[in-house]
């Protein structure tokens, strides 16, 4: 017989991976590249791990979605696996046990079956993709002679959030189009030329305030010094503006990269004109940034934690992102910091909702 959380896990998309125990069981859903992967151990069956013990079994289960292919029954070969979110949940009937577990380990829930309650502290995951109001809201709804089985596993469906599963086209658009130009640019000349750059559209202050080019504010955002210029844009870019766009649509998306860019190009030629120190400037740096900044204000508008994004996370990587271009010369930090200020802006504005 199945267990309520075997019926929020499969009415959610889950599948179940058989371990051979009965009293571990792993669930997962691949999307977009990604498993989502949980976990149920029952302390009452096994004894509790040590924490270098949890650390070997977590990097285990890691190694398993890393590498499905054999491993995991009707999973397609060669299907690529950019990432995998784990989270162990331990069940008990002892409420003592199961709090003292959690407090050990950051990446792990309690759930006490008794009376269907989750234990989260503080320094775990706030939600895991749609899982902590599903399993809130369905242990209610279960308990509810009003509902229907077939009514609770809809509204389980709806609670894992359908949004994550659309598309982010607005960040495939820019992230083609940054490719394509670069390829063009790639074709008829050197893009590790500032002056060739600053032929195409690269941003100068002289330029932009003289001859009154301001287009160039904008055409300088998709411009990019060489392939890896180009590629560490693009990848944090994807990685970052597939979240935000699922949170705050496509065309909010679309907006806060745009403005970002332009805030930035706009902040790094004030900077110059005001240091007295021209350089021809280009890459979409201030929009990524905008986008992570933008990113940054929906983890917060949502109580600090958004699909095991947390505000300290973020905060860090924002942090060490500006440490690097401060330490490395030839970077235009005047350009990032313009387009973080931007896209926070941009984001609180644009965005109120809970996800």
């Amino acid at each position: 017989m199945r267990t309520v959380l075997e019926d929020i896990f499969t009415s959610g998309g889950y599948r179940l991976l058989k371990s051979g125990d009965p009293a571990l069981k792993m669930f997962y859903i691949y999307e977009q590249e990604r498993f989502h992967v949980v976990v149920t151990v029952s302390l009452d069956a096994f004894e509790m791990p040590d924490v270098n013990e949890f650390q070997a079994f977590e990097t285990e289960i890691l190694s398993l979605f890393y590498h499905p292919n054999s491993k995991i029954v009707d999973f397609p070969e060669n299907m690529p696996v950019c990432c995998v979110d784990l989270l162990t949940l331990f069940i008990s009937k002892s409420d003592e046990k199961v709090k003292r577990i959690c407090a050990q380990y950051p990446n792990a829930w309690g759930y006490l079956p008794d009376t269907k309650k989750l234990v989260i502290y503080e320094n775990q995951p706030g939600d895991f993709f749609g899982l902590r109001d599903a399993i809130e809201s369905a242990n209610g709804m279960y308990g509810s002679d009003q509902k229907t089985v077939a009514g609770v596993r809809q509204r389980i469906s709806e609670l894992f959030h359908p949004k994550n599963y659309i598309p982010a086209y607005s960040t495939i658009l820019f992230a083609v189009l940054n490719v394509l130009i670069f390829l063009i640019m790639e074709l008829i000349g050197d893009t590790r030329d500032p002056l060739f750059i600053e032929t195409y559209g690269g941003l100068y202050p002289e330029d932009v305030l003289v001859h009154g080019e301001w287009w160039r504010i904008l055409t300088s955002c998709f411009l990019h010094f060489g392939a890896s210029h180009l590629m560490n844009n693009m990848v944090i870019f994807c990685c970052v503006g597939s979240r935000l766009e699922r949170v705050i649509g496509h065309w909010k998306l679309a907006v806060l990269f745009l403005l970002s860019g332009i805030g930035g190009s706009l902040l790094s030629c004030f900077a110059m004109v005001y240091n007295g120190e021209y350089a021809v400037s280009a890459g979409a740096s201030g929009a990524v940034f905008g986008t992570i900044a933008g990113l940054l204000w929906a983890v917060i508008w949502n109580k600090g934690s958004l699909e095991g994004i947390t505000t300290k996370g973020l905060i860090v990587m924002l942090g060490l992102s500006l440490y690097y271009g401060f330490s490395t010369i030839g970077v235009d930090n005047w350009g990032h910091i313009g387009g973080m200020i931007t896209g926070f802006l941009i984001s609180v504005i644009l965005y109120h909702e809970k996800y």
